[in-house]
């Protein structure tokens, strides 16, 4: 599938470098289907993925999330899902890059949306860092509504690890807005 996926489309990657070789909560915008499919496809090792549990059951986007067997990790929306922060943290203790898309869906206009603070509660409790990743050229790709994605460039850029030093709310709201900013500053980026 991911062989498929950078086949099809011409993905450039920027910054990988600073993507820890341990642990690390990837927190990336999200304004395509194909989001969860490129952004495992050019990690530099198979991620975890938390993603809503509504994919498992759409034609064609469940069989992607199969695929990922164990390492995709669905998430009930709306409520703490336990189980799932239970598998993720587990995937982080075992040195595994997470992936999360902190704005909680694909919003209809393609702008940032702000962050939920789920993605630095997790990286606080796995003493892992943030790690910002842009997306750019998806949802040109792929926009809402379309069902089958045309051949365009894709950038994927990572910006710098982002300590998350506790579980507080105000540590929490402070990781996330820097994760936020800098998403904001790689997505404006040339």
């Amino acid at each position: 599938m991911h062989a498929l996926a950078r086949a099809f489309f011409p993905v450039s990657t920027s910054g990988f470098e600073r993507i820890p070789k341990d642990r690390a909560v990837i927190v990336a915008n999200h304004v395509s289907w194909l989001d969860p499919i490129i952004l495992p496809a050019v990690m530099p090792r198979k991620p975890a993925v938390l993603s809503m549990a509504e994919l498992w059951h759409m034609p064609g986007v469940s069989l992607v999330m199969r695929a990922y067997g164990p390492l995709a990790i669905p998430i009930r929306r709306g409520r703490v899902d336990t189980r799932a922060l239970r598998r993720a943290l587990a995937a982080l203790r075992n040195d595994r890059l997470l992936i999360v898309f902190p704005e909680g869906g694909i919003g209809p206009t393609g702008a940032l949306r702000p962050f939920e603070r789920g993605a630095a509660l997790l990286a606080a409790r796995a003493g892992a860092p943030l790690v910002p990743v842009a997306l750019v050229g998806t949802r040109d790709a792929l926009p809402l509504g379309r069902i089958i994605p045309r051949r365009r460039r894709i950038s994927v850029r990572a910006g710098t690890p982002i300590p998350v030093t506790g579980d507080s709310p105000e540590e929490l709201d402070r990781a996330t807005r820097a994760a936020e900013e800098q998403i904001r500053a790689l997505l404006a980026a040339p």
